[in-house]
């Protein structure tokens, strides 16, 4: 059978999924993800920082067995609960901008998601650690989009990768003038919603959308960019693979036909996410880090307007965060 056409294994659900991985963003309070840094934690990283300063050596080869982090490590392991168990996402509050260079906050923050799960390339040259920022220069339609400051829809990380990331977390080192507001969303609230409302689509969500080649993917990847929109896990946890933009253009760029009941699911799936009825809308302050699991949590970002000056400009750091195989785009 066909890529267009195989049907994948039936949806895990066949009632609505209960909270607290269900939930709807007006629901939710500050106090329901926002973790403070413990003071313990911050004993542990300051003196990583020290170290650092009197023997530097590369944030990529920096791993946690090298320093004393029990007690980040404690912490992480309590965080990756609430990823994997609880809302799915966290704001992590905060690290000392004020006293840290952007070097070490570069370190600290390596090492700290390091205890969660390992780091690995970000697109196919290899990129680890990932500079999310306009640099003022012009772009197209084929710039990734966290590259510019346009408005970015709901989606997860490389939802046409081969090899998706299962954790995203991105540190605020900057903010913009204005804009660039983040937004949050559910795959179980949205799977919730399909098995009430349209349930007539949810084997349609189940089963292959084409998605657009874009350009940091490897060269060869287009033809085989075949992947449903929700998928069961080995676990039998839901995985969503969301990103409107990317399936259409799929489609329009090749001259495929997407059948009415892909296109009727794309669409209720995007307006369903980006419902401020569905989704929890915030701002990052500088030295949070925004941890996402990737496989259950669709996010997005409002446009913005930069400062001129270059060293004001909003910036933000990604790593991805995926464990069990090669740390390469592909895995």
């Amino acid at each position: 059978m066909s890529s267009d056409t195989a049907t994948l294994e039936r949806p895990s659900a066949t009632r609505p999924a209960l909270s607290p991985r269900a939930w709807l963003g007006p629901q939710l309070r500050d106090e329901d993800f926002v973790v403070r840094l413990p003071d313990e934690c911050l004993a542990e990283l300051d003196a990583i920082v020290a170290e650092q300063r009197k023997a530097p050596v590369p944030t990529l080869i920096l791993v946690p067995e090298h320093f004393e982090m029990s007690a980040c490590r404690r912490w992480m392991g309590g965080i990756k609960q609430r990823l994997d168990d609880g809302l799915g996402f966290v704001i992590l509050d905060r690290l000392p901008v004020d006293r840290w260079s952007k070097r070490e906050l570069t370190d600290v923050y390596w090492l700290v998601l390091s205890l969660l799960e390992p780091p690995v390339a970000q697109d196919w040259p290899g990129t680890m650690i990932y500079d999310v920022r306009h640099d003022g220069q012009p772009y197209t339609g084929e710039t990734r989009t966290a590259l510019t400051p346009e408005g970015l829809d709901m989606h997860n990380d490389s939802s046409m990768g081969e090899a998706p990331p299962n954790y995203i977390s991105l540190l605020c080192l900057q903010t913009a003038k204005s804009g660039g507001m983040s937004s949050l969303s559910s795959a179980y609230a949205a799977q919730n919603h399909f098995l009430t409302e349209h349930p007539d689509l949810v084997d349609r969500l189940y089963q292959p959308f084409y998605r657009h080649h874009q350009e940091y993917q490897a060269a060869d990847a287009a033809r085989n960019n075949w992947y449903p929109i929700f998928q069961v896990e080995a676990d039998g946890g839901l995985r969503i693979r969301f990103n409107a933009r990317v399936i259409r253009r799929g489609y329009a760029k090749t001259g495929r036909v997407l059948d009415e009941a892909g296109v009727r699911a794309v669409d209720l799936m995007d307006a369903f996410l980006g419902d401020p009825a569905h989704r929890h809308d915030f701002f990052m302050e500088p030295g949070q880090m925004q941890i996402l699991n990737n496989r259950i949590i669709v996010h997005g970002r409002t446009p913005y307007v930069d400062h001129d000056e270059p060293e004001k400009r909003r910036h933000l750091l990604r790593l991805w965060l995926r464990k069990g195989d090669r740390r390469q785009f592909r895995g």
